[in-house]
């Protein structure tokens, strides 16, 4: 049982690296229905009802088309009035209640508002949500099998099975977002074939750099004594890998890696003091925002700090903060989404704030991450249902052929078929226990002035 917990663990903690931590305990809910009338959050912080950002009709009334072609299996759950849809995380996990539960609050939000607005060209969305609680994806998945449409927004720990139960029964994935390199692929692979999406690819053979070069410029003799300190489990450690090739390609010396148990240490001073020891003055540590609080108090207090600590995107979250206190203190955290910070300056942002805070839901940069999936799904769902063509296959084909796709503003753009992260970034700084701006000084940075590349190639065997 010890090995079984510490595996469970030990995935969790690698859906944190590719997206965000824990959300709350609300429990599960099914959303949508035919009878929702429009409300005042229809067209909250966007232009008319049904847009979203800087994209319009998103949802709305029947303009034409509608019709069901009779191929069940590229209609399954679509009929004349509801498109029938699952989304997978896993916030039932017992072992850590409320796991991702972000991801579901954005479906419930988005859900209530496209149906509030009309639906997707008139049909009104339902949606099954499927708890995966860790251990269960591939019988949930298979259950969306019999029944879903699609699965949208998703984020579950143990997506390897996908290829497997999902692609092979002909669903299509648009997903927030994808954690095993079965799931999430390489750059460039055929999004058809996958039968998988992401709004932000995430692929396993290139690594975005950029916000380390941005770093790097402010502090550049830091990356001469880089070091990484990871969970004692493969998947973590693949990680770990993954960021110091990506470290190496552009010039950093890796003078010190070392594991630590996933579920958690009960001294962290000797990991401080072996930093300390090796001369580490730009650090990564991969896993958890909780254990890293615990070693950025044990580094403080031994007076010892890096010139340079700088996380993923997970770390965009206040609960680490706060539970590091004054040690938390000047690390940065890269994200290619706009900052919550920020939202007064940008209508997505703030639009999906005030649908997900309609519903007492989580904020969370994974929250962000699934309302873009669910953006993409249903602008593609909108224009093959107007051209009497709502098939699985018409779905896939438009959200792979989106271009410059920034989810009507959340985020940088990119272009999802392509499966290649973005090249832009915005690197936050935490100061006086809060998010801050740090680069640029407005927008995002995309590498325009830099005469090196913000992606770069990986290999990891």
């Amino acid at each position: 049982m010890k090995g079984r917990r510490r595996a469970l663990l030990a995935l969790i903690a690698i859906a944190a690296l590719v997206a965000a931590s824990c959300g709350s305990d609300r429990g599960e809910d099914e959303s949508g229905g035919a009878d929702s009338t429009p409300s005042e959050t229809t067209a909250a912080a966007g232009g008319g009802v049904g847009d979203f950002g800087d994209l319009e009709g998103v949802c709305g009334e029947s303009t034409g088309g509608g019709d069901v072609p009779a191929d069940p299996a590229e209609t399954q759950g679509i009929s004349a009035d509801e498109i029938v849809v699952g989304t997978v995380s896993d916030p039932g996990f017992e072992g850590r209640p409320g796991l991702n539960q972000e991801i579901f609050d954005a479906g419930q939000a988005f859900v209530q508002w496209c149906n509030e607005a009309g639906g997707i060209n008139g049909k009104q969305l339902v949606l099954n949500e499927r708890d995966a609680a860790v251990t269960e994806y591939q019988p949930v998945l298979e259950q969306s099998c019999q029944e879903d449409f699609a699965i949208v927004g998703s984020g579950a720990v143990q997506d390897n099975f996908w290829p497997d139960v999902g692609a092979a029964c002909g669903l299509i994935d648009i997903a927030g977002f994808s954690v095993t390199p079965d799931k999430a692929g390489t750059a460039g692979r055929d999004p058809i074939e996958a039968r998988s999406v992401q709004p932000v690819p995430n692929p396993s053979d290139l690594y975005q750099v950029g916000s380390y070069r941005i770093i790097d410029g402010e502090y550049p003799d830091a990356g001469a004594n880089s070091g990484v300190l990871y969970g004692d489990l493969e998947t973590t450690q693949i990680q770990a890998q993954r960021v110091e090739a990506g470290w190496e390609e552009i010039g950093h010396t890796i003078v010190h890696e070392s594991a630590y148990n996933i579920l958690g240490e009960s001294n962290w001073a000797p990991f401080a003091q072996a930093l300390q020891d090796d001369g580490v003055q730009y650090l990564q540590f991969v896993g958890e925002g909780e254990n890293f609080a615990l070693l950025a108090q044990a580094m403080e207090e031994i007076g010892y700090r890096p010139d340079v600590i700088a996380q993923d995107a997970n770390f965009y979250d206040q609960n680490w903060v706060d539970a590091a206190g004054t040690a938390a203190d000047g690390v940065f955290v890269r994200t290619v989404f706009w900052p919550f910070e920020e939202a007064d300056a940008n209508p997505a942002t703030q639009q999906y704030l005030d649908l997900v805070n309609a519903i007492d839901g989580k904020v969370a940069q994974l929250g962000t991450q699934s309302m873009s999936a669910w953006l993409l799904f249903a602008t593609a769902a909108r224009d093959c249902d107007v051209d009497n063509n709502l098939t699985r296959s018409c779905v896939l084909e438009g959200a792979a052929a989106a271009e410059d796709w920034t989810g009507g503003g959340l985020h940088a753009p990119t272009n999802p078929g392509s499966n290649e992260p973005p090249e832009c970034t915005i690197v936050l700084r935490v100061e006086g226990g809060a998010f801050t701006r740090f680069a640029p000084d407005e927008g995002y940075d995309c590498g325009e002035d830099s005469a090196e590349p913000y992606v770069v190639p990986v290999d990891i065997g």
